[in-house]
């Protein structure tokens, strides 16, 4: 049976690690550092530890991924491949050339593009109708290396990140196993990236966040649903911060004439917020320190004022 070594963090690492568990023999798992976590600070392991604790793996949560120590170890273990998903560390060569059939890297785009880190919330952001996942052969530059496999999917108008990773996510586990064995079989054909088409993607912080009811429509629509379910698109109403999570673009409601980000209402179930080229019709809404609630929740609670503006 292939010994798997395995470098991961999150959820979506957790749960190729888990598929991975039923194929193969995983000798080790490689973690990021446990981290305090909620308003208590709570220090919780990541997910792919719990889930090699689960398994009996053996799980190492190295400060310095270049200590020649660390490198001893690893080798004890003898792995023929080592799989990294969303790790959230550039691996060194001294280990990424350590097994017989090198280090691969499942990586959520269709590389290129969007190497770097949130590939997912990114394509959404930019409107992509398509993305992907690549399975790379990792080389010392970031998400660089030639492609083993690279399969590509359709991407809704209104899918949410949440919902897009929900899909991705057995998809990405069959791409990294049949990796595996097309590696382990001889008869992968690595195709090298043109790296001339690169793009990049970095992480999503809080000016990025912030909606601009001045720009278009679609923009506002695909960054909402890019940061959904976290960290969330956010703006501000009666001087307090407001998470906006689910909203739809305006197709069947003949728009006034307001400034940006001005509210108007259809119905008593229904509002929008004026855009610089028709509207968005809030579905989902955060108010500063309360649950998410619906468009009529909302409305019910806040009695809107014709006029108000969100900014």
């Amino acid at each position: 049976m292939i010994k798997v070594g395995f470098f991961g963090t999150p959820d979506i690492a957790r749960q190729c690690l888990s598929s991975i568990c039923g194929k193969y023999e995983t000798v080790f798992t490689v973690t990021s550092s446990d981290k305090a976590q909620g308003r208590n600070l709570k220090v919780c392991c990541t997910p792919v530890k719990e889930c090699a604790e689960e398994e009996c793996i053996d799980v190492f949560q190295p400060d310095n991924l270049k200590d020649p120590e660390f490198e001893k170890t690893l080798m004890k273990y003898n792995a023929d491949i080592f799989v990294v998903v969303a790790y959230g560390h550039l691996i060194p060569r001294n280990i990424f050339s350590m097994p017989r059939l090198g280090t691969i890297n499942m990586h959520p785009s269709l590389l290129p593009k969007y190497r770097g880190a949130a590939p997912v919330q990114w394509a959404l952001i930019n409107g992509e109708t398509e993305s992907g996942i690549s399975v790379q052969l990792i080389d010392e530059k970031l998400d660089s290396g030639d492609l083993v496999i690279q399969k590509k999917f359709v991407i809704d108008e209104n899918i949410t990140a949440g919902e897009l990773y929900s899909r991705i996510i057995p998809f990405a586990c069959e791409c990294v196993s049949e990796a595996i064995d097309l590696l382990d079989s001889g008869n992968a054909v690595p195709v090298k990236q043109d790296h001339s088409a690169a793009t990049y993607c970095g992480k999503i912080t809080k000016e990025i966040a912030k909606i601009d009811f001045s720009s278009k429509s679609e923009n506002i629509h695909n960054l909402v649903r890019a940061l959904n379910p976290k960290p969330g698109a956010w703006c501000t109403f009666r001087e307090k911060h407001i998470k906006i999570w689910k909203t739809a673009l305006c197709k069947d409601v003949e728009i006034p004439e307001l400034s940006t980000g001005e509210i108007f209402r259809v119905g008593k179930k229904r509002f929008f917020i004026k855009t610089a080229t028709s509207a968005v019709e809030i579905l989902e809404i955060q108010p500063e320190n309360k649950k998410v609630m619906t468009a009529v929740e909302f409305l019910n609670g806040m009695r809107l004022v014709d006029g108000e503006v969100f900014s």
